[in-house]
């Protein structure tokens, strides 16, 4: 069971009520006891307490309450007296007061965003082109190596046509009959 505003009001004060019919009931019947004359003087302050503390805070919520009609009541005989000279000191206020602040809170959340996309957009970006290049490095170092390969093998093997072709040239001179 939740006790809320009104129902927890009534709760208490039944609870304070039976208390004070019960001490009076014992101090009629029974007769006079300082302990339960006290214990009822007790629950005496502490009922008036409770209403001074009730008769406070209803007195803060009518101040908020007054206060709240008082300023629509005025905001709108304002609107109906001035209206336009009221908006146009407003808007003037803001214009004056205003830009510098809203540009410092411009720069720094674009600053932030621009950060922050920079972040996400950069590694993604730079790693293709780092790979992009790395495989034209790779492509062009590739054919360099294999074309010098190429040119070496085609000299040694120039070189070993030369010298089979020099050697079966001197063989078929000394095979020439004279």
């Amino acid at each position: 069971m939740q006790l809320r505003g009104r129902q927890t009001q009534f709760y208490i004060d039944l609870i304070y009520g039976l208390g004070f019919a019960v001490g009076f009931g014992y101090l009629l019947f029974v007769g006079m006891n300082p302990l339960v004359a006290a214990f009822q003087s007790g629950l005496v302050l502490g009922y008036f307490l409770r209403v001074w503390e009730n008769m406070s805070v209803y007195e803060r919520i009518l101040h908020e309450e007054v206060a709240a009609e008082a300023e629509e009541v005025v905001a709108d005989e304002i609107e109906d007296t001035m209206p336009g000279e009221v908006e146009d000191a407003v808007a003037e206020e803001i214009k004056d007061t205003m830009p510098d602040e809203v540009e410092e809170a411009v720069a720094k959340k674009v600053e932030g965003a621009v950060a922050e996309e920079a972040e996400d957009a950069v590694p993604e970006e730079v790693t293709a082109e780092v790979e992009k290049q790395v495989a034209e490095e790779m492509t062009d170092e590739i054919k360099q190596r294999v074309g010098e390969e190429m040119d070496e093998r085609f000299q040694e093997v120039g070189e070993h046509v030369e010298k089979k072709r020099d050697d079966r040239t001197s063989e078929n001179e000394d095979v020439v009959p004279e």
